[in-house]
Order: C-alpha cells, then structure tokens, then sequence
C-alpha cells in the first residue's frame, strides 16, 4: 500500500521552554529519530515535517534536509497538523506521528500498518491504561479529510483529538494486541518537561542497542 508519511514537529513546547524537535536524545535530535524510525519500517514512500507555520525552524529546516509542510490552519494544535497532513496527502493513506516520542520502533509501525483496513477512517492505538493514541497512528484521507476540515473551520473551540478519533469510526488497537512486541509498555512515553528529558536519557541509555537508533 502506498503510504505518505508526516512527522509533527510544530509544537509551542510552553512547558518544556525550547523546540522539542530539536531535543536531542542519544546523540539524535527526536525529530531525526522519528525520521530515521519510519524510513526504517519501510512503510512510506515519502516523509514529510509538520510545522506550525512558516517562520518556525526556518534555520533548522535546512540542516534536515527533508520536505516540510505548515499548517493551513494555525494556532489549532495537532488537529492543524493532522488537517495539513491529510490536505497534502496524496495516497489513500497517511501516517502521522509526533516527533517526541523517542521509543515508538520499527516494529510497532510495521504492526500498527498491518491492521489498516479500508472500511475504517483511522487505525489508532490505545495504552494499557486506557489512553488513545491519534498522534502515532493511521489515517484513511477520504474519510478523515472531509471530517477533520469540518471540525477545524468550525466556529468553535476544535475539540480533543479523542473526540476526532471517535467521529471517523476508527479502528482502536488494544495494547494487548501489541503487548508481545518488545519494550510495548515504554512505546508512547513522550516528552513535555525538562525533567521528562532526563528520564528518557537515563531510559534511552539503559536500553541503548534495543531501540531503533
């Protein structure tokens, strides 16, 4: 199947004081690390950045050397980054995910693509806690588009992402369906603080040689 692939990267990070893109774990910033995991799995024929707008990692975005897009819809969070995405696809579907998420792996990609089926608007994982996945998860752009661009030009506040999830009958992947993959129960620690950098530097050290890096 012929997938197009985007990296959010267009966060405000308020509580972290700096670009979580360019946050730097193992010696690799995250976004470069997302970049490396998707090419890694093989499902996308292109990758593409998320950013926020166009003066966001203007100088940055020359040392990535990968395409970028900005959102059409700004200040709406990662549902202007998932109407931007879905907007630019060309394929039938896309996968989006959120740069920081350092130990989402190769393997869990390549699983998450193997449960799309077309009579679904979106293929999103679920933790074991009970908690949706929207930021690292598939999207049929027929039917999510038409619904994403009448929720983001909405008179009103955009809603959770949960809620979006929930009005493109997805189909939700219990993590015990992935609970035999390696390392599932750190796949969606993120990054929102600096204190989360340390954790995950002390994590992505303990494990180092696991992950895709």
């Amino acid at each position: 199947m012929d997938i197009d692939a985007y990296i959010l990267i267009g966060g405000h990070s308020s509580r972290l004081g700096t670009d979580k893109a360019f946050v730097e774990i193992d010696g690799m910033t995250l976004a470069i690390r997302a970049l490396n995991t998707i090419r890694d799995s093989g499902i996308a024929s292109k990758i593409t950045f998320v950013a926020g707008n166009e003066t966001q990692f203007a100088i940055q975005a020359i040392t990535l050397e990968t395409p970028f897009i900005f959102d059409l819809v700004e200040n709406r969070g990662p549902l202007g980054g998932l109407h931007a995405a879905l907007s630019y696809a060309r394929t039938e579907w896309i996968f989006l995910m959120a740069c920081d998420y350092p130990f989402v792996s190769v393997e869990f990609i390549k699983f998450l693509s193997d449960t799309i089926n077309d009579d679904f608007g979106a293929v999103v994982p679920i933790q074991s806690d009970g908690r949706i996945q929207p930021l690292c998860a598939f999207y049929n752009v027929k039917i999510a588009l038409p619904t994403v661009e009448e929720i983001i030009n909405a008179p009103r506040v955009p809603p959770p992402m949960r809620d979006v999830v929930n009005s493109l009958n997805s189909r939700l992947v219990n993590a015990r369906e992935y609970s035999h993959l390696n390392d599932s129960a750190h796949l969606f620690i993120n990054i929102n603080t600096t204190s989360d950098i340390d954790v995950i530097r002390k994590l992505a050290a303990d494990k180092r040689g696991f992950t895709q890096i």
